[in-house]
């Protein structure tokens, strides 16, 4: 009886064994390898622009899980060997620049994923496109509101900034997304430039702006049954603003 009593005995803790040993299986600690690129592609309805990418290793990594938290200040310092994760569910996140900071230059790229790391020493794969996480604000002149206007100067006044544009630059104005950018001009017209005597139009509102767009703001003018200025956002038009006085004949 004695020997039958440890027979069962020794089957119970090799079955105990058998159990623990599927449970570490399937919430054991795996790994999370890294597959990331970067795209400057910024688009407008009519056509879009390039930003320049910046090099994988100005990218910071960051990946969060359930009370887990761990970063690195480029993501070429991540080696997926080195690193174990308890089965769950993780985000990994990477970012180059700051999405808030806003001027001339200055575009953030971010991507994010969530990811679920399933058991023992297998490899979960992330691959990570990380585009640009702020917006482009651009303004163009006709040749006839030139013609009408030759002294123009544009205000961009975001939530937290203003910026004086100069249309004839090649940078880029990047604004943080999700916002209100609101948009003014002081301009001179051809009547009043020995006076030096300046007016100012009518604030014109991009509403709501959007990562990875370029929002370009033209200023026309039209002197058909009088003068007025077409403001377009991407071709279409967000704003007419009257004249109240005749056109110049020399303008």
């Amino acid at each position: 009886m004695k020997k039958v009593f440890l027979f069962a005995l020794s089957a119970l803790m090799l079955a105990g064994c058998q159990k623990d040993n599927s449970v570490l299986a399937t919430a054991g600690e795996g790994k999370i390898a890294i597959n990331a690129s970067a795209s400057g592609v910024v688009e407008t309805r009519a056509d879009g622009v390039q930003v320049a990418t910046p090099q994988l290793s100005d990218f910071s990594l960051l990946i969060t899980g359930n009370n887990f938290e761990k970063s690195w200040s480029s993501l070429t310092n991540y080696r997926t060997d080195d690193e174990r994760y308890i089965a769950g569910t993780y985000t990994v996140a990477i970012a180059c620049g700051d999405s808030s900071q806003e001027g001339y230059n200055l575009p953030a790229f971010s991507a994010s994923k969530s990811v679920e790391v399933l058991d023992r020493n297998r490899t979960t794969e992330v691959a990570l496109t990380a585009t640009v996480a702020n917006a482009i604000v651009a303004i163009q002149t006709t040749e006839a509101f030139n013609n009408y206007f030759p002294v123009s100067e544009f205000t961009v006044t975001t939530t937290a900034n203003s910026f004086e544009y100069n249309k004839h630059s090649s940078e880029h104005l990047f604004v943080a997304a999700g916002q209100n950018v609101k948009i003014d001009c002081s301009c001179i017209r051809q009547s009043n430039l020995a006076a030096n005597k300046s007016e100012a139009l009518a604030t014109q509102t991009i509403s709501n702006t959007t990562a990875a767009t370029r929002y370009v703001v033209t200023y026309d003018l039209t002197t058909v049954g009088g003068v007025s200025i077409t403001v377009k956002l991407n071709q279409t038009i967000i704003g007419t603003i009257e004249v109240e006085t005749e056109l110049n004949p020399n303008a």
